[in-house]
């Protein structure tokens, strides 16, 4: 592709003009006359053979295979028939054009600048011997001509050892910018320290985005400034211990945003030392994740606790309920049957005692383990049994429950994963309602052998943002203690291992929609 004009070019020739004028370099004018036609004329007669003779030479000299001269040669001839135009029309500059594009990107840009100047000076050696074999009988004009050309090749070198510093610049800068980024996107705060002041001498976005506040406010801080004052003392003991030892680094350190908010952070220094430059490189990894992370998993590991305590308490006391059943049908066989009132006392008291039996039962029942894998499971029946277990919970959360169950044939499938589902979704549903509302529960045959089933809410829904997270392990957005953020990863990865599906719609103060979907391979016939 051929190398585009710009602009920012004009300012380079004039900056060199200037240069060569004021120092007095100039001796033939810079506009088209018949000595430039014929020194233009003179070199294009002989540009094949001076590449020839010049490719033969520099070849060798610079390394140069073989096999790649001839494209050596093809590139040398096209460049000097652009500098002969330039030569006879000072306006035509695409030989600049050329040069500078080739000194920022391409093949010569590989290589030191003495490289590609020695076979520009052997080139100018190689001309100049031409010219002298022909003009040897005429020093007059030999003298004109050769102080043209010399005029044209100082030129030339000056453009050409100023593009090389642009493109050095050029990677410099672009080096910076790849530095900048790569710092300013890393997954930490990362501050430039004084290493003797401990004074902020940069910091990247992330330092920005956790302490809330600018770079410009950061800079000229001191370093210790950014932790709680019962901390400080700790940060100059680790920056002592990096100036002596190289790197250091804490666990227990809490960075301070403009706001007041504290962040636990990993804290590792390191000291930078190159040249005149020492500083250290302070990296604060925020941990915040990582510490509620721990939290819900610990909290996770006391409700599993709790429900083997409260599994081992039904059990044990299943004894004592049987005891006080087969008491309370004694008293009934005992006790005068004509008072009403001890009757009543007595049917309450066994209705009662069969209520607890049951609750009991279902605890128990869903505290053990599977024995199958898969088996015969009544989808509705098992919605109401776990309805009937958080019925107290329903009640003090002034929560009514509405069901709309069409009829269903068995399905196979794990009991205990799909009263995990329910569970899960009917607890989530009431913390989402937390000043009473409406919970409504449908089951529905679909075609192919498919059952639908839905759980909607009138809580607070959920934020539009928050939607793509809500089925990721440790998501919550409760507050501390009323949830781990296992629920909703725990029913997708049960719904997605029995190949089912699950979605969610909601809108904040309005309610949400849990829409499950998965296959039944007992369904009625008629619903395939």
């Amino acid at each position: 592709m051929d190398p585009v004009y710009d602009s920012s070019l004009d300012v380079h020739l004039k900056r060199i003009e200037g240069y060569m004028r004021g120092c007095g370099l100039l001796t033939v004018p810079r506009r088209p006359g018949a000595l430039r036609a014929a020194l233009a004329e003179f070199l294009a007669a002989r540009v094949d053979r001076a590449v020839d003779d010049w490719v033969g030479l520099i070849g060798p000299a610079l390394g140069i295979p073989p096999s790649d001269w001839a494209d050596l040669r093809g590139a040398m001839r096209e460049a000097m028939v652009r500098w002969v135009r330039h030569i006879a029309n000072p306006d035509d500059v695409e030989t600049y054009v050329y040069l500078r594009s080739h000194a920022h990107r391409a093949f010569i840009s590989q290589f030191p600048p003495s490289r590609f100047l020695s076979g520009q000076m052997k080139m100018r050696q190689i001309l100049v011997e031409y010219l002298q074999a022909e003009y040897r009988e005429q020093p007059e004009i030999l003298h004109a001509l050769h102080a043209l050309f010399q005029q044209e090749f100082e030129e030339r070198m000056l453009h050409i050892s100023d593009f090389f510093v642009e493109a050095r610049e050029r990677e410099l800068r672009e080096q910076e910018a790849s530095y900048r980024k790569s710092i300013d996107n890393a997954p930490a705060a990362i501050f430039r320290v004084d290493n003797e002041t401990g004074v902020v001498l940069d910091a990247n976005l992330v330092a920005e985005r956790i302490l809330k506040t600018g770079r410009q406010h950061l800079i000229g801080v001191e370093m210790t400034e950014l932790l709680p004052s019962g901390q400080r003392e700790r940060a100059v003991r680790l920056l002592a211990e990096a100036r002596s030892r190289g790197h250091a680094s804490r666990e227990d350190l809490l960075l301070r945003g403009a706001d007041g908010e504290l962040v636990p952070v990993f804290f590792n220094v390191g000291l930078i030392e190159y040249g005149h430059n020492h500083f250290f490189q302070v990296i604060c990894v925020d941990v915040s994740d990582r510490r509620r992370l721990e939290t819900q998993l610990i909290q996770s590991e006391k409700m599993a606790a709790i429900g083997q305590l409260a599994a081992g308490i039904a059990h044990e006391i299943r004894n004592p309920l049987g005891i006080i059943t087969n008491a309370l049908y004694d008293l009934g066989e005992i006790v005068d049957g004509g008072n009403p009132d001890v009757k009543e006392d007595l049917r309450i008291a066994t209705e009662e005692m069969d209520r607890v039996q049951e609750i009991i039962n279902n605890l128990l029942e869903f505290s053990r383990e599977s024995r199958a894998e898969l088996e015969e499971v009544d989808v509705n029946d098992l919605l109401r049994r776990t309805l009937q277990l958080m019925n107290k919970s329903l009640q003090n959360s002034d929560v009514r429950v509405i069901t709309d169950f069409a009829p269903l044939r068995t399905c196979r499938a794990n009991q205990n994963a799909l009263r995990q589902i329910f569970l899960n979704l009917i607890t989530n549903a009431v913390q989402a309602m937390p000043n009473g509302g409406e919970l409504r529960l449908r089951t529905a045959p679909l075609v192919g052998g498919w059952v639908q089933l839905e759980f909607s809410d009138t809580g607070v829904g959920i934020p539009v943002e928050h939607l793509r997270d809500i089925f990721n392990p440790f998501f919550t957005t409760k507050a501390p203690g009323q949830g781990t953020g296992l629920g909703l990863s725990v029913v997708h990865s049960v719904v997605k291992r029995y190949n089912g599906d699950i979605q969610v719609r909601s809108q904040v103060n309005r309610g949400s929609t849990f829409t499950i979907e998965f296959p039944c391979n007992c369904a009625e016939p008629s619903f395939r």
